[in-house]
């Protein structure tokens, strides 16, 4: 089995200075295979001193990422799962499935990994799947309120994938996990 650390949408230094507490604690015990990150880290270098120690990481240019050459989209293959990475910047409005699964269709994707809205979403759209982590720093859009934290962490083992959701707003679950499944190209719930 890998494990899969998703995040994005930090926007530190400019809009917070550090992750919550108890997502670091969760990070750092945790043995990630990988991490999927959806931009909009603004400043590596800062993200880098407040979270903790990344491995092998998929890392994707944000709108508000100046500072570095990073690729606009990836495309990563995880097991028997064709994985599209991107912001989401190029979606209007933003989060837009529709668009998104239009892109995914072009890669040979079955599950589109996004950002840009700031706000964690696990969704199903002509049998594939669109996973954004919202923001890993609780950082407000730029037309927002306060935002909840929030991260995804992917179970994947060859045709099975479970999606946690780690959020920190006390009104709903801490804690969501969903199995999906590849049967025929699509993806099912299990």
């Amino acid at each position: 089995m890998q494990r899969v650390l998703v995040f994005g949408d930090t926007h530190i230094p400019t809009r917070k200075k550090s992750i919550p507490l108890k997502f670091y604690r969760h990070i750092e015990k945790t043995e990630y295979d990988m991490a999927l990150v959806t931009g909009d880290i603004v400043r590596e270098s800062d993200l880098l001193k407040v979270i903790p120690p990344l491995p092998r990481s998929y890392i994707v240019k944000g709108n508000m990422d100046y500072a570095y050459g990073r690729n606009f989209h990836e495309t990563i293959q995880i097991d028997e799962f064709k994985f599209l990475l991107l912001h989401g910047t190029q979606l209007s409005p933003r989060g837009n499935i529709k668009q998104l699964n239009d892109i995914l269709d072009n890669v040979g994707g079955d599950i589109a990994v996004h950002g840009h809205t700031h706000i964690a979403a696990i969704d199903r759209y002509q049998n594939k799947l669109f996973l954004n982590p919202g923001t890993l720093s609780g950082a407000a859009g730029i037309s927002s309120g306060k935002t909840e934290a929030s991260f995804l962490e992917l179970e994947v083992e060859n045709s099975q994938l479970t999606v946690i959701l780690h959020r920190t707003d006390s009104d709903l679950p801490e804690l969501s996990k969903l199995r999906f499944f590849k049967e025929d190209g699509q993806i099912v719930p299990g």
